[in-house]
């Protein structure tokens, strides 16, 4: 009798080789693929055998060309393929093209996108930006934003990596799902958010704050009541439990505990710089505007160079200055 504990079902097999039950389907008629049989029926549908399955899917990967695909390349740069393409297309990204199973694919090298993301790193974050994956403006939520109801001291609005999103709710540290927080718990968010205008300020302040400790989450409750969410960008470590902050120039009034979450800040800071007072916190990038004066052959050189290198006059410049300072 098979042992289906180690035998993967049509479905498994399919999420296992990173394709559709339509595949695996092709496969057993092509002969890729062979299912176990089961002599006594006691399974409904096709069972394979997990070791099988496995070793085609190492067959398949040794056969895959060197580099990232434009997908894998959306997902190492943390915006969509969409944008991984217009890269492409404005010439920021050196890719080749190589035929791997019968089809044309687009292949990145990995080093190529790490010197995209240290040249065009305002460029990248500002793509970012736009995604928000942190806030849905359709509904005016965002994660770690508190809610409350009248047998629910406090609850906080998350989203798990594949998109879903629930609460967590603090007294007793147990997960439910959205659906179940709204309708069964009756929470409500504490405050109402604003998404606002973007500044114009240049560069953003970066914090890596701990989700597990008190406080980040009154943080998260003075950023969400007194600043506007299109200058916010959030990346989440999920494993860690921690989410990095990106900001642009903050000012915050009437804090409670000021002094105590400037501190905290300070600690928890890895670019830019905070100060506050017994009531009163700023945090603020360590980029400043610099306006200067040059001849007008220098910058059409200038303009030409950004052109050339699909980028902006003011990033050409940056470069050349900081480049000099190194």
């Amino acid at each position: 009798m098979i042992d289906i504990s180690n035998c993967y079902t049509t479905k498994e097999a399919a999420e296992v080789l990173g394709k559709s039950a339509v595949t695996i389907g092709h496969y057993i008629r092509i002969g890729k693929l062979k299912p176990v049989e089961d002599i006594w029926g006691g399974h409904r549908g096709y069972l394979f055998e997990k070791a099988k399955v496995e070793q085609l899917k190492e067959e398949q990967e040794k056969m895959k060309p060197l580099g990232m695909m434009t997908g894998e390349a959306s997902d190492y740069l943390k915006v969509s393929r969409a944008v991984i393409l217009s890269y492409l297309q404005e010439g920021l990204i050196p890719y080749q093209k190589e035929l791997w199973r019968n089809r044309e694919v687009t292949i990145i090298e990995k080093n190529d996108l790490d010197l995209f993301q240290e040249q065009h790193k305002e460029r990248l974050i500002e793509d970012r930006l736009k995604q928000r994956t942190f806030y849905d403006r359709k509904n005016n939520y965002a994660f770690y934003q508190r809610f409350s109801s009248s047998t629910i001291n406090e609850a906080r609005l998350i989203c798990k990596s594949n998109g879903i999103w629930g609460f967590l709710l603090m007294d007793s540290g147990n997960e439910v799902s959205y659906e179940e927080g709204i309708y069964k718990y009756e929470l409500s968010p504490d405050y109402s958010l604003s998404f606002g205008k973007r500044t114009g300020t240049p560069g953003y302040a970066k914090l890596s704050l701990p989700l597990n400790l008190s406080l980040s989450r009154q943080f998260f409750d003075l950023l969400y009541q007194q600043f506007d969410l299109s200058n916010v960008y959030m990346e989440f470590s999920y494993e860690e439990n921690n989410v990095t902050i990106y900001l642009k120039d903050a000012l915050f009034n009437m804090v409670e505990n000021a002094e105590g979450i400037t501190h905290f800040l300070e600690s928890k800071m890895i670019e830019g710089e905070v100060a506050g007072n017994a009531a009163q916190i700023r945090i603020e990038s360590s980029e400043k505007s610099l306006s200067i004066h040059l001849p007008t052959n220098i910058k059409k050189k200038i303009k030409q160079l950004a052109e050339e290198r699909g980028t902006t006059m003011q990033e050409i410049s940056k470069k050349i200055i900081l480049d000099y300072f190194k």
